[in-house]
């Protein structure tokens, strides 16, 4: 008997990587409340429209440090970055170097 066999499919070298999906199921699209607070995908994807590529353990320890400013939900201890933190990271890395 022969081991069923499982198809892996990899993207070419230099591909574009797929968007990441926010908690509204939009690609890009409106945040789940008032936009306050965001997920880790959500400020992923902020991240990417502005061209940057942060991964996500990068994020995570962004946040980590402090550079970032979150906190963590009552159920389940998920991370929530607030919009303004990342807003003002963006613009700090659009400023011209001195």
């Amino acid at each position: 008997m022969t081991a069923p066999r499982i198809a892996v499919h990899l993207a070419p070298l230099g591909s574009r990587l797929p968007d990441l999906v926010n908690s509204t199921g939009l690609a890009g699209g409106t945040v789940v409340g008032d936009g306050t607070w965001l997920t880790i995908g959500e400020v992923l994807a902020k991240l990417r429209e502005a061209g940057f590529t942060d991964s996500e353990s990068t994020v995570r320890r962004m946040i980590d440090d402090g550079q970032l400013k979150s906190h963590r939900t009552e159920r389940g201890g998920h991370r929530r970055v607030r919009a303004t933190s990342v807003e003002d990271l963006i613009a700090s890395r659009n400023q011209p170097a001195e």
